[in-house]
C-alpha cells in the first residue's frame, strides 16, 4: 500500500494499523488520504477509486459539529475497508453508464459486488456499505491495539 496523506500526519500511525489489519499492507495500490475538515453531502467520508488507484477523504466535521477522535477513527476504518474491498476485487465502481430502454437513455450508477452488478441501489441496500459498517468497529479496536 502506497500511501499519500493530506493533513493527516496525525492519523498516519493508526491509518497504517488499519492497513495491516486489512491485510492491505503489502498491496501495490496508490492510497491518498485526506483529513478535511468537511466532506461534499455533509459525508462523513469517501472512498473511490480502483485497484490501482484510492482516494479517501475523510471529515473531522459533520453538520458543523467537530467529530470525537472515535468517531474519527470509525471513519477511516470505515472508508479503509472500502479500499481493502477494492483492492482485494470484491468492489468495483464501474461508475455511471448510459443505459438504453426502448427509445429512453438514462445514466445509472453501476457497482460489482462479488460478480454481482448493481445499480441505483439505495445506500442502506449497499452489499459493500453493509460489509463495512459490520467490520467497522473491530477493525478500529484492532488498529488501535496495534499502536499500543
Amino acid at each position: 500500500m502506497i500511501f499519500t496523506m493530506d493533513n493527516a500526519d496525525k492519523y498516519q500511525d493508526y491509518i497504517f494499523a488499519v492497513g495491516e489489519v486489512l491485510g492491505i499492507e503489502n498491496s501495490l495500490t496508490e492510497v491518498r488520504v485526506d483529513i478535511k475538515k468537511k466532506c461534499d453531502q455533509n459525508a462523513g467520508g469517501f472512498c473511490y477509486g480502483d485497484d490501482e488507484e484510492i482516494d479517501i477523504e475523510v471529515a473531522t466535521t459533520v453538520q458543523g459539529e467537530p467529530l470525537e477522535q472515535e468517531q474519527i477513527y470509525r471513519n477511516i476504518a470505515h472508508e479503509m475497508i472500502h479500499a481493502e474491498q477494492m483492492i482485494t476485487g470484491k468492489l468495483e465502481n464501474v461508475g455511471l453508464q448510459l443505459v438504453q430502454t426502448g427509445d429512453c437513455q438514462s445514466l445509472v450508477n453501476v457497482c460489482i459486488w462479488n460478480g454481482k452488478t448493481y445499480t441505483n441501489t439505495k445506500y442502506d441496500d449497499q452489499p459493500w456499505e453493509i460489509d463495512a459498517y459490520a467490520r467497522e468497529e473491530e477493525v478500529m479496536k484492532e488498529a488501535m491495539l496495534c499502536l499500543k
